[in-house]
């Protein structure tokens, strides 16, 4: 049996801008950790604009705010999510739609990074990342200890990728996140698009990212977000949902180290 860890194991998911499918791969993350056994949380870091709860189709996502400033703890802040036959993991959001925390800064992200490492109760806590590269945004995937970087092969996305390695870079001093591809239309395109990625971040900031893998296209993704319920509970032989317990293990699933994709070393 997986011994425990003193604190829980932060693994942070963002993309640049929105449109990756970041919400959607965290969420995914999140119920393959709990599948594995492990005790989790998934904390919305949207400050601004919370969607989590909307992809869910969930009443609400608990009390992010309240937790923040001290008005309540953080058992009374998060709520469950249950998917039968699978393992529960909890959520901690703002209010959908809110704004409530849309003008947090750097300060916010260290308090907010500070108190989830604190969170003993949990192995691993999955923070979606907020669109963009805010000082709130930058600082979370700083103080991860997995930072991901979601792109797609649409070259926008790739730019956008390249400009969240650059300042996490620059904010740890030569730290680059990890690289997973979705939306990816072949294993080949997405190896295309990682090393596209990884010669950009060579050739500029000096570092390499790795590469994990990659998440292929699936309409039923599409489907499953409009229906506002997760592709593991409509399609469990999705081979998406089959690339996310890939990416789980390749992060190292019952608390482990990341491990690299071979192909790209």
């Amino acid at each position: 049996m997986t011994p425990r860890s003193l604190r829980p194991r932060l693994t942070a998911i963002g993309s640049g801008k929105g449109g990756t499918g970041k919400t959607f791969v965290a969420l995914s993350l999140a119920q393959a950790f709990a599948d594995l056994g492990e005790r989790v949380l998934i904390c919305d870091a949207d400050l601004g604009l919370a969607n989590v709860t909307v992809q869910l189709g969930a009443a609400s996502g608990g009390d992010l705010p309240g937790w923040l400033a001290g008005r309540i703890v953080l058992a009374d802040a998060v709520v469950q999510v249950a998917l039968s036959p699978h393992a529960g993991f909890d959520l901690l959001s703002a209010p959908a739609g809110s704004g409530a925390l849309a003008d947090s800064d750097g300060e916010t992200g260290e308090r907010l990074v500070a108190m989830l490492k604190r969170a003993s109760c949990y192995d691993r806590i999955l923070i979606d990342l907020g669109a963009g590269v805010g000082a709130a945004t930058m600082t979370l995937a700083s103080h991860a200890d997995d930072t991901l970087v979601l792109a797609t092969p649409d070259p926008a996305s790739l730019t956008d990728a390249y400009a969240f390695a650059k300042l996490m870079v620059k904010r740890t001093g030569g730290r680059a996140p990890a690289i997973v591809i979705n939306m990816a239309g072949s294993t080949a395109e997405a190896k295309r698009t990682a090393e596209t990625l990884i010669r950009s971040a060579q050739s500029f900031l000096k570092v390499a990212p790795d590469y994990l893998g990659h998440i292929p296209h699936d309409p039923r993704v599409v489907e499953a977000v409009r229906r506002q319920t997760m592709l593991c509970a409509l399609y469990p032989q999705s081979p998406a949902v089959a690339a996310i317990a890939a990416l789980a293990a390749a992060l190292g699933g019952q608390i482990g180290n990341l491990k690299i994709v071979p192909s790209l070393r």
